[in-house]
């Protein structure tokens, strides 16, 4: 583990050029209300499902790369996950502390928003943690590309919640939890699910409203699967034919 270095190659251009396409599919959100399916379109099919799932995984998967690499692995599960629900709770008890639900009810609309929200986080996991994360760090070391990491998952919120230094110092904190055992499991679903949900449904004042979370969670919850799978079974293949 190296904390600095630098050895830029293609694969670190690749990684800024998926980051900045992430970026501007959310600028091109900003001239649409929350219930413009336009907006929705550009944020579900576009943001996250082709650039930010399909591209990710396809191009671990075409370079013949282990997704263990990029910390997209269930290895450890029965270590990671005991402190992934450990961090979720003790990061809930913060918020609870500090931000009170005053007034929130839970009923079935907040339910689905936050299976949406989780839905969502599949690809934050996958292209800022697991995909850019990982190749910033093989060019320039784990300090740097946790400070990149951050910067683009700050900015990728432009279009719908521009709090850009909180979300900065929220993308440090989970690119280095994440790190720490190089394994999405350290952060998803419990650890980033409560923060995201949190966030989103009671502490912030600046993110957008969530539309249509109903309609948005059916298709986007066979997105968030059948992707992954197609994936993994053409890693699979290639893996046998090699």
């Amino acid at each position: 583990m190296q904390l600095f270095k630098w050895q830029p190659a293609k694969e670190t251009l690749v990684a800024v050029t998926a980051g900045l396409v992430i970026i501007f599919l959310s600028v091109l959100m900003l001239p649409f209300s929350a219930a413009s399916w336009i907006r929705i379109v550009i944020h579900d099919i576009g943001m996250v499902g082709l650039a930010g799932i399909l591209f990710p995984l396809l191009y671990i998967q075409r370079s013949g790369r282990s997704f263990t690499e990029f910390g997209l692995t269930l290895h450890r599960w029965h270590l990671f996950m005991p402190v992934n629900l450990i961090l979720g709770l003790f990061l809930l008890g913060i918020f609870v502390y500090w931000v009170p639900p005053e007034g929130f009810e839970f009923d079935l609309d907040t339910a689905l928003t936050m299976l949406l929200i989780l839905c969502t986080g599949v690809f934050e996991v996958i292209f800022f943690y697991g995909f850019l994360r990982t190749l910033f760090e093989q060019a320039f070391g784990v300090i740097p590309a946790v400070l990149l990491t951050a910067l683009f998952y700050s900015f990728h919120h432009i279009g719908f919640q521009p709090e850009f230094l909180l979300l900065f110092f929220v993308g440090i904190m989970y690119a280095l939890v994440y790190r720490a055992g190089s394994s999405v499991l350290l952060i998803y679903p419990f650890f980033w699910g409560v923060g995201a949900s949190y966030n989103v449904l009671i502490q912030s004042g600046e993110v957008a409203a969530i539309m249509y979370p109903g309609i948005r969670l059916m298709y986007l919850s066979v997105f968030v699967i059948l992707i992954p799978a197609w994936v993994w079974l053409k890693s699979r293949g290639y893996n046998s034919s090699g």
